[in-house]
């Protein structure tokens, strides 16, 4: 009779410790030898989504210019709503707390 096999959620628990050189190179690849970087300071939200994008003048669609901004503007003011809710759930929205 052959030896049964342990399933591999087995063996990845079973893990002896030891790490081969293998190993240790692929972590060094993958994780760096630098430690996690600072936290990032506070953001500011925007008013103004579309102000930078509004200076590089209307969408070359003509005709549709009207309609084009519309779109547009929903679709960076969502952005900006998107881009509020991650930097909120970070805590990386208001004022800095220490002046730089």
């Amino acid at each position: 009779m052959s030896r049964r096999r342990r399933s591999s959620r087995t063996r990845r628990i079973g893990n002896t410790g030891v790490e081969s050189e293998a190993e240790r190179e692929i972590k060094s690849f993958w994780h760096g030898s630098n430690g996690m970087p600072e936290t990032p300071g506070k953001i500011q939200v925007t008013e103004q989504a579309a102000s930078v994008i509004r200076s590089l003048g209307s969408a070359p669609l003509t005709g549709q210019e009207s309609v084009t901004d519309h779109y547009f503007e929903a679709v960076y003011q969502r952005s900006v709503a998107l881009a509020t809710a991650l930097a909120a759930a970070a805590e990386l929205v208001g004022e800095d707390e220490h002046d730089e």
